[in-house]
């Protein structure tokens, strides 16, 4: 919920910076509120020359778009028809002074449709509603425990039987659109500036400095510039998204890299110390040598911790063969060693190069005597 609203937000002052450094340009409420454009304007967001007389607007403490009546009542505006030049209201019935004539003398809607609906103050059973009563609308809101508020329109008054539990409160004059329900919206009209014929030519209305209304834009020649609003949105919105998006795969990418790479990195310093440059191995008859031995039942050799073979890791076992190194005494497998010393010409132990002028007559059988051969019995 709270990032769909910094979103709608994020959106909101998008269009705002976008719309923001052109003359009379639409202006919002909220991100949800109705556009507010010529001939209406938005008091304290609005030049003056940017609207009509008598066609000003507000924002409440709520972001919620109000519209004042001379009457000294206000309504909030939930929607703004250009084109058919009506605004619709919010009835709000449900207020203290709901219940209440809404005149329109003095204010540029003297055209619209007025209709007159008749409140009853019912029993709380409603035990008097037949068939033959008329369509009343109930208004929850205004009623209790003790009893329910219906209004009707008054014409229908003689075509149907009012329930005997109900009384007669009191008859208003609102303005509503024909066959419309006054609990959802009242509706306004306005004749004057007549500009529907611009918005439906893709215009909007404007004044001149003589304060004649004119079309503002271009059909053919242009693009409208409520058409320029929905492109500018509509491109950069999902231009926005997928910004955001591939910053977040590239970044969860680098970082899957880096947390792989670094793993790879300590295994391999676990597993393989570190070696210097690489050098050229030793030859053959210099690899065999080096004092080979094979091991007995028990797999001793001079040194306690000597049981496992520093390259293959792996525990001597009997009659297997190693190999020492005679200038630091380290053992081998004898295929191990032989190995990397075809490859290196140091111990893979202790980095120290054996001197090639230290030849041992290689032994390769099983004697208690050599002194270079460890054998057990």
């Amino acid at each position: 919920m709270e990032t769909t609203k910094t979103l709608t937000l994020l959106l909101f002052f998008l269009f705002k910076s976008i719309s923001g450094d052109e003359d009379c340009t639409p202006a919002f409420c909220s991100p949800t509120g109705p556009q507010v454009r010529f001939p209406f304007l938005l008091r304290d967001r609005q030049p003056a020359r940017c609207g009509f007389a008598g066609f000003d607007l507000s924002c409440n403490k709520k972001n919620q778009t109000l519209i004042k009546l001379p009457s000294g009542r206000s309504f909030i505006v939930r929607s703004i028809s250009y084109a058919t030049q009506v605004i619709s209201v919010d009835p709000d019935f449900c207020s203290p002074e709901g219940i209440a004539d809404i005149k329109l003398t003095g204010t540029p809607f003297d055209f619209s449709v007025m209709d007159s609906y008749t409140f009853y103050n019912c029993s709380s059973q409603l035990s008097g509603f037949t068939f033959q009563t008329p369509p009343m609308l109930p208004f929850p809101c205004l009623g209790s425990v003790n009893h329910s508020v219906f209004a009707l329109r008054t014409a229908w008054t003689s075509f149907g039987d009012i329930p005997a539990s109900c009384e007669e409160m009191t008859t208003i004059s609102v303005p509503t659109r024909r066959f419309g329900d006054i609990r959802d919206e009242l509706t306004l009209m306005w004749f004057t500036p007549f500009c529907g014929p611009c918005e439906l030519d893709g215009r909007t209305c404007g004044l001149k400095s003589d304060g004649e209304t004119v079309c503002v834009g271009s059909s053919s020649d242009g693009i409208p510039r409520s058409a320029k609003y929905g492109l500018s949105v509509g491109i950069g919105v999902p231009a926005l998204v997928c910004l955001i998006g591939l910053v977040c795969y590239a970044f969860s990418k680098a970082r899957n890299y880096n947390h792989s790479h670094r793993q790879n990195v300590e295994l391999f310093s676990i597993a393989i110390t570190p070696q210097p440059p690489s050098t050229t191995g030793l030859d053959g008859p210099t690899i065999d040598s080096y004092p080979k031995t094979i091991l007995g039942e028990s797999c001793r050799l001079p040194k306690d911790d000597d049981g496992t073979c520093p390259i293959c890791l792996s525990d001597y076992e009997p009659k297997e063969s190693v190999r020492t190194i005679p200038e630091c005494n380290h053992y081998f497998h004898a295929d191990c060693i032989d190995e990397w010393l075809r490859l290196n010409a140091t111990c893979p132990v202790c980095r120290k190069s054996p001197e090639s002028s230290s030849v041992v007559t290689p032994c390769s059988s099983i004697s208690s005597n050599s002194s270079h051969t460890n054998t057990e019995e």
